[in-house]
């Protein structure tokens, strides 16, 4: 069949068509947008959470763990902050 009409044979199921391509490229375009914001996202989490771990460890002379870093904050919003980083960390990328 031709045209993208539905097929008239048993037990088969018309899939559906897109009513403009232009609308499927948008959709896609702006799913690809939000996927490279949130790499962009957690791409400068982890950055900023490299930096913090590099100076703890600079401080304390030794390898730390997750505890050191967030132990090592100056006040309690800082230390939230941390936990958060390394919560970004941890996430399963999608």
């Amino acid at each position: 069949m031709c045209g993208g009409a539905p097929s008239s044979a048993p037990g088969a199921t018309a899939m559906p068509l897109p009513r403009d391509f232009l609308h499927e490229v948008d959709a896609e375009l702006g799913e690809a947008r939000r996927r490279v914001e949130e790499q962009r996202s957690r791409l400068d989490a982890l950055e900023e959470l490299h930096v913090l771990a590099s100076a703890v460890a600079g401080e304390l002379g030794r390898p730390i763990t997750v505890f050191d870093l967030i132990r090592s904050a100056p006040g309690r919003t800082e230390r939230d902050r941390r936990v958060r980083l390394v919560r970004e960390l941890r996430r399963a990328a999608s």
